[in-house]
């Protein structure tokens, strides 16, 4: 059956609101509508993307890109009325599905409100607690793994971890990547403390872990099937982010490829066993509440221990992702798009000013033309996969090299 698509970044910060009426920063609707045709590069044939106006289409048919896809896809502008037909945003919030419920789209594609309440605890960070502590305890004996979290409910909880390590990090219950975090320094004091009582008024609790000398970001992907089976697995995804944090692209690589590095830090027994762990632990917590991708990052870190041969652990679960994110998108791009023995990296960008990215543009179509191979996959070049209007400061694009 066709679907509807939307991309909807702000839908962290919605689930973290929790108010059907959450209205999303200025920011968050800018990097909307600059990117809002980028699941045509994962949509399938016939289905619809949601757009906020033509001018989009303009600006896209402007571009190299518009001749790649090869999907049919229908275009729906914030005008045109919806099909009835089911919905697959990005991620689902109780704002979300009122918009669409007033733009007509039927009960029967929308999740209910108790639904979504339990989607919303589903997607809070207690899971990954939880799940990273179950991981430890089972695999840990047999394999090279650390990691510890705490949910905390109280600032005396917050307090007695903190100062317990010489340096943490704090997360809401709540956020979007790299935002709603706080570094600890072993001492609960203002403005940490400030922030602290702030997040537990306002989202009731405050995650703490140690924080990690990392090595390298990597995630696992997966697909919930909604019927309470062990999870599917979709592939490795190799991220990178800033010293904040934040996302800021994937490498084009196959998951052999991207196994074959993380092998080199460890076993891919390793690998395996938390892949499987993973897939029945989540799945067994999301039952029939979830149906769609699962993104769980992980990182390779430096530790040393006395007595122990290896220097490099595995963190099984540092986030769980329940929806669409980048690493999936870079995914299905790389397999549909990218000739085979190429790789490339995938970036999402932000730019200070619409002539700073069309600047940035001109550059790396001159310094890296796009060159297909003979059935039409992408095996050089650079490629802009969204379109580049006027007053456009966000940008996904992709530069491929041979491998």
């Amino acid at each position: 059956m066709a679907k509807t698509y939307i991309f909807n970044p702000d839908s962290d910060l919605a689930l973290a609101n929790g108010d059907a009426n959450y209205l999303p920063p200025r920011s968050a609707r800018r990097m909307a509508d600059d990117l809002s045709l980028l699941p045509a590069w994962y949509a399938d044939e016939g289905d619809a993307v949601l757009i906020p106006n033509s001018d989009a289409l303009y600006y896209w048919s402007k571009t190299s890109s518009n001749n790649i896809i090869r999907s049919e896809i229908k275009w729906i502008t914030n005008k045109e009325s919806l099909p009835s037909q089911p919905l697959s945003p990005w991620g689902w919030n109780a704002a979300l599905v009122k918009q669409m419920r007033v733009r007509g789209l039927g009960d029967e594609h929308l999740p209910s409100v108790e639904e979504m309440e339990t989607l919303r605890a589903l997607s809070s960070r207690r899971m990954a607690v939880e799940v990273l502590a179950e991981v430890v305890q089972h695999l840990s004996h047999e394999h090279p793994l650390m990691g510890e979290s705490a949910f905390c409910l109280t600032e005396e909880e917050i307090a007695r971890w903190v100062e317990a390590h010489p340096a943490t990090m704090l997360k809401a219950p709540w956020s979007s990547s790299g935002k709603g975090l706080r570094r600890g320094q072993g001492l609960y004091q203002p403005p940490l403390s400030g922030w602290c009582a702030r997040t537990l008024a306002q989202q009731g609790a405050v995650v703490v872990e140690p924080l990690y000398n990392k090595v390298k970001d990597f995630a696992m992907e997966f697909y919930a099937s909604g019927d309470g089976s062990p999870l599917s697995f979709v592939g490795y995804s190799s991220f990178v982010t800033d010293a904040n944090g934040s996302y800021e692209g994937n490498l084009l690589m196959t998951d052999e490829e991207i196994e074959e590095e993380l092998s080199a830090y460890v076993p891919r027994e390793t690998l395996h066993h938390v892949c499987t762990r993973l897939q029945r632990a989540i799945g067994e917590r999301t039952g029939a509440h979830y149906r769609g991708y699962i993104g769980v990052d992980m990182m390779i870190c430096h530790v040393k221990r006395e007595n122990q041969k290896r220097d490099m652990c595995l963190h099984p679960c540092v986030e769980i992702n329940l929806r669409m994110n980048m690493g999936v998108v870079a995914h299905i791009f790389y397999e549909r798009y990218v000739a085979k023995g190429c790789k490339g990296r995938f970036v999402v960008d932000y730019y200070p000013t619409p002539d700073a990215l069309r600047e940035a543009h001109v550059r790396r179509m001159e310094e890296a033309p796009l060159q297909l191979s003979p059935e039409g996959r992408i095996c050089k070049g650079y490629l802009p996969l969204t379109p580049i209007g006027r007053e456009t400061q966000y940008l996904v694009w992709v530069l491929v090299e041979k491998g």
